[in-house]
């Protein structure tokens, strides 16, 4: 949602939460919609979930989920709340005293009056004989007697304070909270290098943030002048010591010279002899974790490697026994923080026991594969002026793979593995410079490391930008940051650091920044340059050879816009598979600027799922060649041709330059219109309309009238004599409906394609008739002008002008949701496949209206609507007229019929 909500504009996520607000108005709708514009804003899901409990047993258990993922994400004291109270509605005692426990371990106990009275009850239904826990001002509160439910309380966690402190102006500023007592404004103390101290009570909130979208964020700020009494460097802390992110700082460290990001210094002429390698390993929480990364790591050491851990003082008892027993076993050496001193901290504690040794700082959320630190060391000596070596990594920034942009699933051990070795086997010891490492397995040449010095911790505090300040800095002594194109680690990311990370890393960013003059431009720049697009391609080009596993190619030509063209396509694949053939989609790639064509796009070619091979990608005026040397080694059979928008042209002739035969499969009237829908504009503002097939001459006319829609360069004589050609030249035509066969045998006479349904009309379905009275009636899928949205619009006015009994919903979304929104209509937005069931079922709706003015070629809302058991009206053309018609399960209405008409269809027609 927005972070300042306003109403201006009717169809934001904003305007949608506020409108569940209104008395009168049907809260879990909009709410739902809200959710669904704003999928990860936790707020909408909080009062959804609050809404819901009030919806019986099924409702309860809808909010027991969406309390149950809030509550692991972002600890709420009101979503433990509410998912006992959901337990509680269910009857599952045991439920809710589980998230009572969570809730009094870490949240002090409020001013509500009722909430004794619900944790007593609780308490006795699991058959406790009271509850335990802490109130904001710090007393032990016990109620009723023992058993209680409930630890006795930790005042170490309850009494945490969380922020984040940044300099300004040669004082202090930044924000805290305590989780515990979040409506308490928190009270900090700031301790001078020469033990004075000042105490302060933080002031009025911030607005709401993505940081802590649930917790209040109390700011503060420190002049200079105020800090006179104290020296540097400032440990600004709660009242247990326990420092906010960013501290202990000093302002002055801040005000050091900058130097341009992109300066490089003189390379060494020659590589160093080959030192001891020393694994880093700081760990602080995540015990599974933690233990899952030292068994991979222990694994993959090479002969003579050390493995030092650095515990941080971690908080979690078995984490520190693990570490213990491994120490004991003479698994790790370990090195023990007594209190927690952050990311960067651990890391110079292990460099100090590390002296004059290679190292891989590695983070404790990581799987290596056994050979990987073998790679990232042959690639740390290829040549003299490499400093730092990062692998490719699930998520890792600039050497994130498969996708770039990272947010990659994180694969097991097994997974990471075989990553591993094929990236061996296609890249080998390959590597392209980088701007800076990644520090999550980073190996540092011990040359480079002499000369550049540790991390700084003064700047970077607890750490996150420590790993890009240090390769800068060894940058302009000369040493160069490169990717090991050969080698992958797994990475989860997230797993030691909570709370206020976000706002730490804005804050380091900031400071690399001011440190390093252009330093964001630097990376951008190599983001775009994205040296390792090459190394990409080539892995995903072996991933999905492996996954082909010998069995021949079906090439399928495609386009990325979705719709009812990749669920077919889908749909094909599957078929495909299941017939022991390994399907591959070349479909479009969207732009990733403004500045890009509009056509023709890249092509990308995956297995079906384009996630799989983001990298595949070609542009066919410059690789056209290239694609065609890939595909033969894919044992292409046959290729079919199911749409080009977007396409060069170049691949019209791409199954005779691999020699197989050609399927074309017809989703639209592309191959005659140059508008593909059949629809025009009588005139520049008039609404669209079916054109009614002209003859050549009128379809010539309609081009030069109006060029908006227009996706076909070609002359319209041009385009039947290409069309024309292909589909003599093809080893057969496919269409799914009578309609669309019809058609095309008006412009090309003797085509006899076959027609192949893309759903079952014959199979049973159960129709519900419609209401009398009030009636709601649904409109599925995504609603442009091709599909009707002028028509609905018109509908919704003309029935709120009469004040019908009609309510309009668009269960999917429009082309502009605000009009419609204002005439009345709901909106839920996207959904998901498997969602629409539920939301028909929460909708309950009377009739489906299907108010596309063009000649459907197939409709899959159709067979959606009849699936839940929905009668459909439908104008009189196309498929979805001729599969009505065919079916009995709705009717037909004249094409152009008012408005005025159209609703009284609605209201007055029974089945």
């Amino acid at each position: 949602m927005s972070k300042t909500p306003g109403t201006a504009d009717p169809s934001t996520a904003t305007a949608a939460y506020l409108r569940a607000q209104r008395p009168g108005e049907d809260a879990l709708f909009w709410l739902q919609r809200a959710k669904r514009l704003a999928p990860k804003d936790p707020r909408i899901d909080l009062e959804l979930a609050q809404r819901e409990l009030a919806a019986g047993p099924d409702g309860a258990r809808r909010a027991a989920a969406r309390f149950a993922e809030i509550a692991a994400k972002h600890d709420s004291a009101t979503a433990w709340i509410g998912l006992a109270i959901a337990a509680q509605i269910q009857g599952d005692a045991a439920a809710a005293a589980r998230a009572a426990e969570e809730l009094l371990a870490r949240h002090c106990l409020g001013e509500d009056p009722q909430l004794p009275a619900f944790l007593q009850h609780i308490s006795l239904n699991a058959g406790y004989g009271g509850f335990q826990g802490m109130d904001a001002q710090g007393t032990r509160v016990q109620h009723g007697q023992p058993p209680f439910l409930g630890a006795p309380p930790d005042e170490a966690v309850l009494n945490r304070i969380e922020g984040v402190v940044e300099a300004h102006r040669g004082g202090l500023r930044g924000w805290a909270v305590r989780p515990a007592a979040p409506d308490q404004k928190p009270r900090l103390i700031v301790t001078g290098g020469n033990g004075a101290r000042l105490s302060l009570t933080c002031g009025a909130a911030l607005p709401a943030d993505d940081a802590t979208p649930l917790l209040p964020r109390y700011r503060f700020s420190l002049t200079a002048r105020r800090l006179a009494g104290l020296t540097p460097p400032y440990l600004v802390s709660g009242a247990d010591g326990r420092a906010l992110l960013g501290a202990p700082m000093n302002p002055a460290d801040f005000a050091q010279r900058s130097r341009p990001a992109a300066r490089r210094g003189k390379a060494p002429s020659r590589c160093p002899r080959r030192a001891r390698l020393a694994i880093i390993m700081p760990v602080y929480r995540g015990l599974e974790e933690t233990r899952a990364a030292l068994a991979s790591a222990r694994r993959a050491l090479p002969p003579g490697a050390r493995l030092i851990v650095v515990d941080d003082a971690t908080p979690e008892p078995a984490l520190a026994a693990l570490l213990n027993r491994a120490a004991k076993r003479g698994q790790i050496e370990l090195l023990r923080h007594e209190a927690n001193r952050g990311f960067c901290d651990a890391v110079n504690t292990g460099l100090g026991a590390a002296k004059n040794h290679d190292v891989i700082l590695l983070n404790s959320d990581v799987l290596v594969p056994k050979d990987a630190f073998a790679t990232l060391r042959e690639v740390a000596y290829a040549a003299p002026c490499i400093g730092t070596v990062t692998p490719l990594s699930n998520e890792a920034t600039l050497c994130s793979y498969p996708d770039p942009a990272g947010g990659n699933a994180m694969p097991d051990l097994a997974g990471a593995t075989r990553l591993d070795r094929l990236a061996h086997k296609t890249n080998g010891l390959g590597w392209a410079e980088i701007p800076t490492g990644v520090g999550f397995c980073l190996y540092i040449r011990h040359d480079c490391l002499q000369q550049t010095g540790a991390l700084r911790t003064a700047l970077f505090a607890q750490g996150y930008g420590e790993e890009n300040d240090f390769c800068l800095r060894a940058r302009h002594l000369g040493f160069a940051s490169v990717a090991a194109l050969g080698a992958y680690v797994a990475h989860r990311g997230g797993v030691s650091f909570r709370g206020a990370t976000q706002a730490l890393m804005r804050r380091n960013q900031a400071v690399l920044e001011q440190l390093f003059p252009g330093y964001r431009a630097l990376i951008e720049a190599a983001s775009a340059a994205d040296a390792l697009a090459p190394a990409r391609a080539a892995l995903d080009a072996a991933r999905l050879q492996a996954a082909r596993a010998g069995r021949r190619s079906v090439l399928l030509i495609s386009h990325g816009h979705g719709g009812g063209v990749a669920r077919q396509i889908e749909r094909v694949c599957a078929a495909l598979r299941a017939q022991g053939k390994f399907p591959l989609v070349l479909t479009t790639k969207f732009p990733t600027t403004r500045k890009a064509p509009r056509y023709p796009w890249p092509a990308l070619l995956c297995d079906g799922h384009t996630q799989t091979s983001p990298n595949l990608t070609f542009d066919l005026a410059r690789q056209f060649e290239a694609l065609l040397a890939l595909l033969r080694g894919f044992r292409v059979e046959r290729v079919e041709m199911h749409h080009m928008l977007g396409q060069h042209e170049a691949l019209r002739g791409l199954a005779a330059a691999l020699g197989v035969r050609q399927d074309i499969v017809l989703h639209d009237y592309a191959s005659f219109c140059p508008r593909v829908s059949l629809l025009n504009r009588p005139t520049r503002e008039a609404p669209l309309r079916y054109c009614g097939e002209p003859d050549v001459k009128g379809c010539e006319t309609c081009v030069k009238q109006d060029r908006r829609g227009v996706f076909e360069t070609l002359p319209v004589q041009r385009l039947l004599a290409r069309s024309r050609a292909e589909f003599a030249g093809a080893r057969e035509v496919r269409v799914p409906s009578g309609d669309m066969a019809r058609r095309l045998a008006r412009h090309f006479p003797g085509l006899k394609p076959r027609i192949t349904a893309w759903d079952d009309d014959s199979q049973p379905v159960s129709l519900r008739p419609p209401r009398t009275g009030a009636r709601r009636i649904a409109v599925l899928g995504g609603i442009g002008p091709t599909k009707g949205y002028d028509v609905l619009l018109d509908c919704a006015l003309d029935a709120k002008a009469r004040a019908l009994p009609l309510e309009f919903f668009i269960i999917g979304s429009s082309a502009e949701d605000g009009a419609l929104l204002e005439a009345g209509v709901k909106i839920t937005g996207g959904y998901k496949p498997e969602e629409l069931d539920s939301l028909i079922a929460e909708i309950q709706p009377d009739l489906a209206f299907l108010p596309s003015i063009c000649p459907e070629t197939w409709c899959f809302t159709l067979t959606e609507a009849w699936a839940a058991g929905l009668y459909a009206l439908v104008f009189d053309l196309g498929a979805q007229a001729e599969r009505v018609r065919a079916t009995q399960r709705g009717a037909v209405l004249p094409l152009g019929l008012p408005a005025e008409r159209i609703n009284n269809a609605l209201l007055g027609i029974n089945f």
